[in-house]
């Protein structure tokens, strides 16, 4: 998470302390959500345990497509129909 810009606002930490979030926010560009961070971890169902394996296994799938570990989805398919 980005924290580089420095504390909210007073009236919409407020806000956020209140309820959580989220909280829809009207900027420049379009409305935003803003949600406290436990929150936010809490509608993705997974904790910081669970982030970092998710991460790791981004990394590893990463890793071996670089390495050429892939297989044609249409041969995968194939397989899956042949296990069922």
């Amino acid at each position: 998470m980005d924290s580089s810009h420095g504390p909210l606002a007073p009236a919409i930490e407020a806000l956020l302390a209140q309820h959580g979030g989220p909280l829809s926010v009207p900027g420049q560009h379009g409305n935003y959500v803003m949600m406290r961070a436990d929150v936010y971890e809490a509608m993705l169902g997974m904790g910081q345990d669970e982030e970092a394996d998710t991460l790791a296994a981004v990394r590893r799938g990463l890793a071996d497509v670089e390495a050429g570990r892939v297989v044609d989805l249409d041969d995968a398919f194939d397989e899956l129909d042949r296990a069922t």
